[in-house]
């Protein structure tokens, strides 16, 4: 059990509808919700059900046909196929890297897996031909036939599912749909909030719309007509079966990601078009014809989409669905990104990225941290120094995670759009605001905005520019015991011409020396292109990170001393000035007057009072500061001032004796300590500063030199 790894848990969809014949079920997917094997077992998507049925026809095609047996006792072909283990009992959903169980594994899991991994690549070449051989003699009709369902394109390989015709009337996990629609269709009162049943272990969620009194579905619906329909509800319901440590985390993310945003998107395409309405009646009237399930797909926009959103967020992926005639994009985000090194017990993507930079920029879900993001943890607001991440991400790179032509592919844009030029001009040497300023096409909003989707298309990622100044290591994450063999080969291939992939991580994290700028091992300026496109490839892969330096603020004892005593004379002056002012007050003026004798004692009183309050007040912050100090004092350390930014009066006395009477720093360097000194918390790199805040590496390195003996510096991720 991990929440650092994606698991939808998605079952099926269903589309309930409520007009004045009642409630009743509109569409599901899949159509087989009766099979009570889907209770234990992880939804299949539509491709792993047709593997699923090829299977179960080439089983019963081996039971029927002993010939196929072989007499030597090696396995068959079909025997191969139809076999979920391999040949040390390990199952073959444990060898794929999509599947949950992938990294769920103990040590010796782990182990037991690379000791094997060899022997079960030789073994496998032993077969291949073999298996070449039996392919040819025992191909047989049933998998031709499914084969050749699916021969028109990938839409319609994963249709090939739906081979029968299942009524609308059967049973879902064992409840009748009349039954279900009923409590899935609630009354006006309980619309249009998030809607969570539970039936015999199976969640029922979603965000049942209501309309109005009025007519209209939106409240600040401009429309003066509303459309006339008989459409009362309809409610988009996603079934899900999370396990029982996950479940409240997994309902909420599918709630909040996908589940919400999707149903506010038809009530905008009903509030316009009456887009479930008219649906609705079309999918009634392509019942009535008799056609398939495949053809209410293909003719259907909305059972199409419905089809397309449990194919793609059921596997993990990005939902580009097509609602009244526009594309919308929804996905539960996955966690490849961390800012602190989770527990060696917990597992993750491999290939995942680890740089404390990110947690700057998770505010505004740029990116998905991991551990931001468990269950009953609400993500903390950024302190005031750092800044918004709409703002602090023009000064960060976009690393591709694929070639840019696939990209400019798969996304479906034009060739020659401004989002497919601005995919090309992308350099993950160069920050967002530099892009901007080569290209004057483009302004930086634009650019933004380009940059968001492509992150959240999962086609890029948010990183510090590359440069050959800064120091890279092998990260703590880096995928070796996982994919480091198939990825040696890849990277030869890639960059035939440099050194091989694990001889790159040798030099960027050598055992002799310290981590040095990646400069050092670049042989000359030519090779510095070819080097930096591996760095990127590395990055991309999760290989390397970027070392990055912080620093805080160190107050000695000698400093602390030497405030406390300016502080107490500074009292003790205060206490004189005091003292001669209240002489100067107390005098009695003598007169006749009754009334004026009783008003000029009152006087005095409380002049007194209030002089005997003030010096007693002194005196009590007198004797606390003084507690304060002998306690520090008694510690013989030093002190860190955690947050700089917001230093209290004593720490702003110390950080002042340190750059004006012990330092001595010149007016330029002061004004460069200002303007960094609520960075000096730990938290913020001093390489993200000099992208950021327009000063120059010779400046930091003197203003750093000054104030060495006062700082603490450390380097990591």
């Amino acid at each position: 059990m991990s929440f650092n790894l994606p698991n939808p848990s998605l079952l099926g969809i269903l589309l309930a509808i409520s007009t004045h014949s009642g409630p009743q079920l509109v569409y599901k997917y899949p159509t087989n919700l009766h099979s009570q094997q889907q209770n234990t077992e992880k939804p299949k998507t539509t491709e792993e059900t047709i593997d699923s049925d090829e299977d179960d026809e080439l089983y019963e095609y081996k039971n029927n046909d002993d010939e196929l047996d072989d007499q030597n006792g090696q396995e068959s072909l079909v025997n191969e196929i139809t076999d979920d283990k391999d040949l040390y009992g390990i199952t073959n959903e444990n060898w794929d890297i999509h599947h949950l169980n992938y990294y769920m594994g103990t040590r010796l899991d782990l182990r037991r897996f690379l000791d094997q991994q060899d022997d079960r690549r030789e073994q496998q070449r032993k077969n291949k031909k073999q298996q070449q051989q039996q392919l040819s003699h025992h191909q047989h009709q049933p998998l031709i036939k499914t084969i050749s369902k699916s021969s028109l394109s990938h839409s319609q390989n994963s249709l090939t599912s739906l081979n029968k015709f299942r009524s609308i009337n059967d049973e879902i996990f064992g409840i009748g749909p009349s039954y279900l629609i009923e409590m899935l269709a609630p009354p006006k009162t309980m619309c249009n909030t998030r809607f969570e049943m539970t039936i015999e272990g199976k969640i029922f969620l979603g965000l049942p719309i209501h309309k109005n009194d009025d007519g209209t579905w939106k409240n600040n619906n401009k429309t003066i007509s509303p459309i006339k329909n008989n459409l009362n509800m309809f409610h988009l319901v996603f079934i899900m079966n999370p396990p029982i440590i996950e479940n409240n985390y997994r309902i909420d993310e599918m709630f909040q990601h996908v589940v919400s945003k999707i149903s506010l998107v038809l009530r905008h395409a009903q509030s316009k078009h009456d887009y479930i309405g008219q649906q609705s009646k079309l999918i009634q009237t392509i019942r009535e014809q008799g056609d398939d399930e495949i053809t209410l797909i293909e003719k259907s926009s909305l059972c199409k989409m419905i089809f397309d959103c449990y194919t793609a967020i059921s596997n993990s992926k990005v939902a580009n669905l097509l609602i009244d005639g526009k594309i919308k994009s929804f996905q539960i985000p996955i966690k490849t990104e961390f800012h602190s090194l989770p527990d060696p017990t917990v597992p993750y993507i491999p290939g995942s990225y680890l740089s404390s930079t990110v947690k700057i920029l998770s505010n505004n879900g740029i990116v998905n941290v991991g551990e931001a993001s468990k269950y009953g943890q609400q993500l903390k607001s950024l302190s005031e120094e750092e800044e918004d991440s709409d703002e602090i991400i023009i000064y960060f790179a976009l690393l591709l995670l694929d070639e840019p032509e696939n990209i400019i592919r798969d996304i479906k844009t034009s060739t020659d759009s401004i989002l497919a030029k601005f995919i090309r001009m992308i350099q993950p040497t160069e920050s967002l605001l530099k892009l901007s300023l080569r290209n004057t096409q483009l302004d930086i909003r634009q650019i933004k905005s380009f940059a968001f989707h492509l992150i959240y298309w999962r086609r890029a990622r948010i990183i510090q520019p590359l440069s050959s100044r800064s120091v890279y290591i092998i990260s703590p994450m880096a995928p070796l015991t996982i994919k480091l063999y198939d990825d040696i080969t890849e990277f030869n291939i890639k960059f035939p011409t440099l050194p091989s992939l694990p001889h790159f991580l040798k030099l960027l994290s050598p055992q002799s020396k310290k981590p040095q700028q990646f400069a050092a091992i670049i042989p000359s300026r030519d090779h510095r292109d070819s080097y930096l496109q591996a760095l990127a490839w590395l990055n991309r892969f999760g290989y390397v990170t970027q070392q990055l330096t912080f620093i805080w603020l160190k107050i000695s004892r000698k400093i602390k001393i030497k405030v406390e005593e300016d502080i107490e004379n500074e009292n003790l002056a205060k206490k004189r000035k005091n003292s001669n002012n209240t002489k100067k007050e107390v005098i009695v003026k003598t007169t006749d007057n009754s009334s004026k004798q009783k008003e000029s004692s009152n006087t005095f009183s409380k002049k007194d009072l209030n002089t005997s309050t003030t010096s007693s007040n002194i005196e009590k912050l007198k004797e606390q500061l003084n507690q304060n100090n002998s306690v520090s004092l008694l510690e013989e350390d030093d002190t860190i001032i955690l947050d700089p930014g917001r230093a209290s009066t004593l720490e702003r006395k110390w950080i002042n004796e340190i750059i004006f009477n012990e330092c001595k720093l010149s007016n330029e360097l002061i004004k460069i300590f200002y303007k960094l000194l609520k960075y000096m918390n730990g938290k913020s790199p001093l390489e993200l500063i000099l992208l950021k805040d327009n000063v120059s590496r010779n400046e930091l390195k003197k203003l750093l030199f000054a104030i060495e003996d006062y700082i603490i510096s450390v380097r990591h991720w």
